[in-house]
């Protein structure tokens, strides 16, 4: 399996592809899976709150797959995507590769808080055991759209779904009381702000890395998996 990172110093990209034999053919080897960052979305971050997004979405088109990012905020909710990767799904295998590299190469900094939905590929990857995206290396917590959305779906009640919205949005614990209700199974840390020490930065919902804000991103997705292609067919691989 081809490997070996490759830096543009010119574009300061750092791209990380990887293939895979084709079957039957020794000799012959496919596209399976590429991370590439951007060093001034690198050197940025250094300067941002040390908190992230991170999300999957389908690529349609010619080659399709699904595109991971990695996705900061600065002081004034402005959006940075500081790391992205094309994969075969949202498999474990897939996201563990794009968090190691993520953590290597994009944000080594301590006390990171990473906010996804609950992915149980994400869950997994992040709960690894030995994983530097543990405590007291990193902390987890869940986007309160998807908690509300999933919600839904088990409870279809729209008026205790406004009573989960507003409990994880509630900063003491006395208000958080009067509407927490049913919410007791899952950990408080992990998505209501008075008992997540400070680490959310009142980011709560919607996550950056949802639609409808990361159409963007998904376009530039998808030009450069094209390029990715064109680049993948030059290199004879």
């Amino acid at each position: 399996m081809y490997n070996k990172p490759t830096k543009y110093v010119s574009l300061g990209t750092w791209v990380q592809p990887v293939t895979q034999p084709w079957p039957g053919s020794a000799d012959t080897v496919m596209f399976h899976r590429v991370f590439w960052t951007f060093s001034p979305c690198v050197e940025a971050f250094k300067h941002y709150k040390p908190l992230l997004s991170i999300d999957g979405t389908h690529l349609y088109g010619k080659y399709g797959g699904t595109l991971l990012m990695a996705i900061a905020q600065d002081g004034n909710a402005n959006i940075l995507p500081i790391a992205f990767a094309v994969v075969e799904g949202e498999t474990k295998e897939a996201w563990a590769s794009f968090l190691s590299y993520l953590r290597e190469h994009v944000t080594p900094q301590p006390g990171i808080l990473v906010i996804s939905d609950r992915h149980k590929s994400i869950d997994g990857t992040l709960n690894t055991e030995g994983s530097l995206w543990k405590p007291p290396h990193a902390f987890q917590a869940f986007c309160t759209r998807h908690i509300a959305s999933n919600f839904m779906i088990h409870f279809k009640n729209k008026d205790l779904k406004k009573v989960l919205i507003n409990a994880a949005y509630l900063k003491s614990q006395h208000e958080l009381a009067y509407y927490f209700g049913r919410l007791e199974e899952m950990p408080r840390s992990q998505w209501a702000q008075y008992a997540d020490e400070g680490r959310q930065f009142d980011h709560t919902s919607p996550n950056p890395s949802s639609p409808p804000y990361n159409r963007p991103v998904i376009q530039l997705g998808t030009i450069i998996v094209k390029s990715i292609m064109s680049w993948v067919s030059n290199m004879g691989w």
